[in-house]
């Protein structure tokens, strides 16, 4: 699972990556609002949005948060979380994924 996250953020480049994603996010919110659903082709994981939810899920959950829309300041700090390249801070998401499953 976390290989996608990978495939999302693999470039070291952050800044080019998150300028993409910001591009994104501008053609996808509405009243600069980004829905849950929206979030994965927003941070480019097109090919597994079921896996994308999941992920917002855990990092709403983190906030103690239930939303299903964030506006752009929320989705740069969740990207920081997602393009964090350290084992740890993987690992942290897989398992926040994993509480939401139980």
């Amino acid at each position: 699972g976390l290989r996608f996250i990978n495939k999302t953020t693999g470039t070291n480049d952050t800044d080019d990556q998150w300028r993409k994603v910001e591009s994104r996010f501008e053609s996808l919110a509405k009243d600069g609002l980004l829905a849950r659903e929206e979030f994965g082709e927003c941070i480019g994981m097109v090919d597994s949005k079921e896996f994308a939810v999941g992920i917002f899920d855990a990092l709403a959950r983190r906030r103690r948060q239930k939303i299903a829309r964030i506006t752009k300041e929320e989705l740069r700090d969740f990207w920081l979380q997602v393009s964090d390249q350290s084992f740890d801070a993987r690992l942290q998401i897989f398992f926040d994924m994993l509480v939401l499953c139980l």
